[in-house]
């Protein structure tokens, strides 16, 4: 980076202009002293911008003890190339200047394509971004043709790399850190349209859960109206974040925005105060039916706060239609709310070929890194397909290692021959076994370990089952098939050699749940997880606390009644 030297430049309010790495820059200093320097990065810099009508929004800021800085990085359209301007600025300021590392980003109209390119790279280093009607979408302005040059591509080229370019595609990391994000925009606005712009990135941060308010300006356009510059709604929140210490600031949702989850607070049991995650991410055995019904168990018999996560589609609706990656390689799936795992005691896992991306598998890698326990149910062990692979050690790491074993194929028929569980005799008196009998389901035995070698040697198998030769209860076994392990535990060290505790159990199709002994190794087990094997009780009920009639497994929706639905009311459960 080359040293900053003096420049002139006209701004609104008497500041300090310099060049930097041949740009014009600025800062704007308060006279009361901050360390560190609390500021707002402010975009687009161009000839005649920052301008006079920014002055009164200005003057708040400062009289805040904040400083405003920019930097003219000319038509870049948040380009690689500004972008690496930005982070000269940033570095100048910060590390040369006692600036504070996590500045408020203000973006108004194409500033916002600078600022949010930058902030999608250094989302550790941004504590909020506020926008006043600014361009999120390359393709609404100034569009790929334009844009094209600014990338140093073509047109086709343009045209496939959009999405690693264009704002509105990489908000993940920015709702990962908390960012709170505010914009003012206008209904009228046919420059920088609503819809295509704040509109789409509120749906898609929401829906990584983060959290972002609009505040619509009615009959306003793309305009220099002094409304823009003079919101208190605006200053207040950039004073809020830019001057409150880390610690102070709130990364809580708008009161007025729906959680993408369906929370149960915990009632009396022994679970009071422990957080249990449940995550229903999959297309065939109606996981998004079972698990509000099993995290309502938890809540209300035994006292878990439970909060169940859903794969959902660009509606914000629960979506077990929308189809795994190997058939639409484009299919990129969202889970809301994984960033609650952080706080979580246990998680019970239910994913199917879930493409998602790094962001949001991060979350579940710092969770097998935490030392805290697991229940996988069915297709756990075949949850994602084509991300980011979990590495320990500097090694990468299958869910095979992690579970202790992974779909082979099916064992039983396949919807055609259903499960008996056969109790491990040596095993019967295990924790999660309490109170356990006439373990059954239509769900067929998956073959999950090689047939010569077995199981693995750090497995403790404590259920088997049996293929019967129909989907009857009653039917007999089918005696060319023999037993295999569907349930047993082991443990799992990540990469800071936390001990996790593990159950797999290849049962928990929603019609599975059905069963009493089903739900009550599921219940066992999350004692068990927690090392709360002392209050496991074969007397607490585990029966649903509101009628549960599953719809059947299978992928043919239409028939079978599947379709995307809004999130579940806990107030309904």
């Amino acid at each position: 980076m080359q040293q900053a030297t003096a420049d002139e430049k006209n701004l609104p309010i008497k500041g300090e202009t310099f060049q930097l790495d041949q740009e014009t820059a600025f800062v704007i200093r308060p006279e009361r002293k901050m360390d560190p320097q609390p500021w707002v990065w402010y975009a687009p810099t161009l000839k005649n911008l920052p301008g006079p009508e920014e002055k009164w929004m200005f003057e708040k800021f400062l009289s805040a003890g904040i400083a405003i800085a920019g930097i003219d990085v000319g038509e870049s359209y948040g380009s690689p190339t500004g972008t690496k301007k930005y982070e000269d600025l940033y570095e100048h300021l910060v590390d040369q200047k006692d600036f504070s590392p996590k500045p408020v980003l203000l973006a108004r109209s194409r500033g916002g394509l600078m600022l949010y390119n930058w902030a999608a790279e250094n989302a550790e280093k941004v504590s909020a971004i506020a926008g006043i009607y600014p361009v999120c979408n390359l393709n609404s302005y100034p569009g790929i043709e334009r844009a094209k040059s600014a990338y140093g591509l073509t047109t086709n080229e343009m045209s496939t790399q959009l999405s690693d370019h264009n704002p509105i595609d990489r908000l993940s990391r920015l709702a990962k850190q908390g960012v709170p994000i505010l914009h003012l925009h206008g209904d009228q606005d046919t420059v920088v349209p609503l819809e295509q712009n704040s509109a789409i990135v509120q749906k898609r941060y929401q829906q990584y859960g983060g959290n972002m308010k609009i505040k619509l300006m009615p009959g306003q356009g793309h305009n220099m109206w002094a409304g823009w510059f003079q919101d208190p709604t605006l200053t207040d929140f950039v004073i809020q974040h830019a001057t409150l210490p880390k610690a102070d600031r709130t990364q809580s949702r708008p009161d007025d925005v729906k959680p993408l989850w369906f929370h149960i607070p915990g009632g009396e049991g022994p679970g009071k105060n422990m957080h249990v995650i449940l995550i229903a991410a999959e297309q065939e055995y109606r996981s998004e039916e079972s698990l509000p019904m099993l995290a309502n168990v938890l809540a209300r018999h035994h006292g878990f706060d439970c909060t169940v996560l859903f794969s959902i589609n660009d509606e914000g609706l629960v979506d077990p239609t929308l189809p795994a990656p190997f058939k639409d390689k484009s299919r990129r799936h969202h889970i809301p709310g994984l960033h609650l795992l952080r706080d979580a005691d246990c998680l019970i896992w239910m994913s199917r070929f879930m493409q998602l991306d790094d962001s949001q598998m991060d979350h579940f890698y710092d969770y097998f890194d935490s030392g805290k326990p697991i229940i996988a149910l069915r297709t756990a062990n075949h949850g994602f397909w084509g991300v980011k692979p979990y590495e320990v050690h500097g090694k990468k790491t299958s869910l095979r290692e992690v579970l202790g074993g992974t779909f082979m194929s099916h064992h039983g028929g396949w919807h055609r021959e259903s499960t008996r569980g056969i109790i491990v005799p040596e095993q019967s008196s295990h924790p999660i076994l309490t109170g356990v009998q006439n373990i059954w389901g239509p769900s067929d035995v998956y073959r999950c370990h090689d047939e010569e070698r077995g199981i693995p040697n750090n497995c403790t198998t404590l259920i088997l089952g049996q293929p019967l030769e129909s989907l009857d209860r009653e039917s007999n076994p089918n005696t060319n098939k023999k037993p295999l392990p569907i349930g047993w535990t082991k443990t799992w060290l990540g990469n800071h050699d936390r001990e996790s505790k593990i159950f797999h159990f290849t049962m928990g199709s929603a019609e599975d749940f059905e069963n009493e002994g089903v739900r009550r190794v599921v219940v066992n087990s999350v004692y068990w997880g927690l090392n709360m094997v002392e209050q496991i009780s074969p007397d607490r009920s585990v029966e649903p606390t509101t009628p549960y009639h599953p719809r059947k497994a299978g992928f043919n929706y239409e028939k079978l009644g599947v379709s995307p639905q809004p999130i579940p009311d806990s107030k309904a459960h």
